[in-house]
């Protein structure tokens, strides 16, 4: 969470592969995509409006790509995202301290990209509305956090008379894109200079079909999926009393629906400072 008038501006690389995936329930591989590999950059900052209460804003651009069959690659920046995080309730206690947070946010595509030719495009360019509950535990530097939350996606528009869907043919470019439940835990300990947690998040469609046999996927499919992983961070401060922080995470697909089985990493950096020129106020 951070304080009032602080402000943390994050750029961020992630590098996700996979060459297998899940058909339905089935797990295959494919030479017509053969290894599938997504990157991106990540710009994103958070600012205090207040001690309790953080707006959130974020820009990738995504770049995808396989190494077999004949599409070509697709890239372009994708959705803006932006956030409110407030903290509802802190507490120390003898037994540590204990906080809720509730985050909700909307996003919109900021390019005309293309959704219905998966795995290669880029997103799946429907706007969504998005809500969150947090719940954190720390004591004496060790943390515990767990997350729940929903994500309603508008339909989208796509280029074609008509599409099939469960079985159905409908003729309409109009597409239904299956909301989504993410829930998440982390274990971890922090200090002032250094962070590592481990987690398990998961993703579950709340309606949806299932990729067609020797088919493509389509933004209508069930995507379920589960992953573990960790996280490390790196604090190294100035004597402004600004500081910046070197980010690294690891995480893999263990099990799904319609998704890739992807290894993904990710490693970024941050600054933090008191945009008021103080630093009395920095972690």
């Amino acid at each position: 969470m951070m304080g009032k008038h602080l402000i943390c501006n994050v750029a961020s690389y992630s590098n996700s592969q996979w060459s297998q995936y899940w058909e339905g329930t089935l797990k295959r591989s494919n030479a017509n995509v053969g290894t599938f590999t997504s990157q991106n950059v990540m710009l994103m900052s958070a600012y205090g409006l207040t001690k309790n209460l953080n707006v959130i804003a974020g820009l990738p651009y995504i770049w995808n790509r396989s190494n077999g069959g004949h599409f070509s690659r697709q890239e372009g920046i994708q959705d803006l995202s932006v956030w409110l995080k407030y903290r509802a309730f802190r507490a120390e206690t003898s037994l540590g301290t204990f906080a809720l947070f509730a985050t909700g946010g909307i996003s919109a595509p900021a390019n005309q990209y293309i959704p219905d030719m998966l795995p290669y495009s880029i997103g799946l360019r429907s706007k969504t509305a998005s809500i969150k509950g947090i719940v954190h535990y720390k004591i004496k530097g060790f943390y515990l956090t767990g997350h729940a939350g929903y994500i309603r996606r508008s339909n989208i528009h796509i280029d074609r008379d008509s599409y099939q869907y469960d079985g159905v043919m409908y003729d309409t470019h109009e597409v239904m894109v299956p909301d989504v439940v993410d829930a998440s835990a982390r274990l971890g300990y922090i200090n002032k200079y250094v962070q590592v947690e481990g987690f398990i998040d998961n993703m579950t469609s709340q309606s949806g079909d299932d990729i067609r046999r020797q088919d493509m996927p389509f933004p209508t499919n069930k995507m379920d999926q589960t992953q573990l992983g960790g996280m490390a961070k790196v604090h190294m401060y100035l004597k402004n009393g600004s500081f910046f922080t070197l980010v690294g995470q690891y995480s893999q697909v263990t099990a799904g629906r319609n998704v890739g089985q992807a290894r993904m990493y990710t490693v970024g950096i941050q600054h933090t400072f008191n945009v008021t020129g103080r630093s009395s106020d920095l972690p």
